[in-house]
Order: structure tokens, then C-alpha cells, then sequence
């Protein structure tokens, strides 16, 4: 089970070259075939808009309901259609965390927070967090998710941005 191909231009498993020449598999989750984390903070730090200009772009978290349970691979890759049917072009989607995947989105952050959150269903929360000159991408991350963090507490389909204003 994995995710349809195709999400942010990849067809399943993308092999790549290193230094050395040898090829190797980039860093993709193992059950979506989603780029992790690495590649994320790699694209936030491409997405940072030049100095003077107004940011474009943001992070959506989005988060799946946590119970004592661990996530099954049955419902990551639900919620990973979920959320690529639901892209727009210049969208790129990334598996963030055990039960998280994450949306940088040009536009209305809120507005693509609720559309991805409504994609996915299952009682999702989201997390939002623009991507700014000022602000590393392990920051940019690290605010959205703690933006999913309060959402999660406030219940079902919210979005928050961190900090709350």
C-alpha cells in the first residue's frame, strides 16, 4: 500500500545519485512513499521569499487523531489520497511525523488548512505557520506543529496558528 503516484512530481521511488555516483533511494517514508522531513525542511528553505517581499507561501500540519493506538499503514495512506487529491498545483506534500503530514501551500494558509483538513476527514486537526525571511524552516516547522498541538486540543476540523495572537 502507498500513496498514488505522481504526488509533488514523483513516481513511486525516485533513485538518486550521490557524490560518489552511487545510486541510492531518497529519503521517502517507507509506508506513503511521501518525502520525510529532510526534504521538507529543504523545500521550506527554497520557499523563503527574498528580503522586502511579502511572505507567499506557508506550512499546513495535518494532523490525524492520536489515541494509544499507533496510526495503522492502512489509514497513513487514506489520509496521504486524502490530502494529494486535495493539492493545488505548486503544492508540495511531506510525511512529517507518526501520524502528520505536511502541506507547504501558496495562498490562503487557513483556507488550504481547511481544505486539507476537510480532505482528509477522520476527525483531522491542522496546524499552520507562514514561511517567512526571518524564520529558520526547522522553526517554520516547529511553529506549525505546535500550532497542530493546540488544534488538537481544541477538538476536531480546527486550525491554529502559533502563537496565538
Amino acid at each position: 500500500m502507498t500513496c498514488p503516484d505522481g504526488v509533488n512530481g514523483l513516481q513511486g521511488v525516485v533513485p538518486a545519485a550521490d557524490e560518489a555516483g552511487v545510486t541510492t533511494l531518497l529519503d521517502l517514508d517507507a509506508t506513503t512513499l511521501l518525502p520525510t522531513r529532510v526534504a521538507l525542511l529543504d523545500v521550506l528553505a527554497l520557499r523563503r521569499p527574498a528580503a522586502g517581499t511579502a511572505p507567499t507561501s506557508g506550512l499546513v500540519v495535518v494532523g490525524l487523531p492520536v489515541d494509544a493506538e499507533p496510526v495503522g499503514a492502512g489509514v497513513l495512506v487514506d489520509a496521504c489520497a486524502g490530502l494529494t487529491r486535495a493539492l493545488r498545483p505548486g503544492d508540495w506534500l511531506a510525511r512529517s511525523g507518526p501520524a502528520e503530514f505536511a502541506a507547504v501551500v501558496e495562498g490562503d494558509l487557513v483556507a488550504s488548512a481547511g481544505r486539507l483538513v476537510a480532505a482528509v476527514g477522520r476527525s483531522a486537526s491542522a496546524g499552520v505557520f507562514p514561511v517567512t525571511r526571518d524564520r529558520r524552516p526547522d522553526d517554520v516547522l516547529r511553529l506549525a506543529t505546535l500550532g497542530l498541538t493546540l488544534a488538537r486540543l481544541d477538538g476536531p476540523g480546527s486550525v491554529v496558528r502559533y502563537p496565538v495572537a
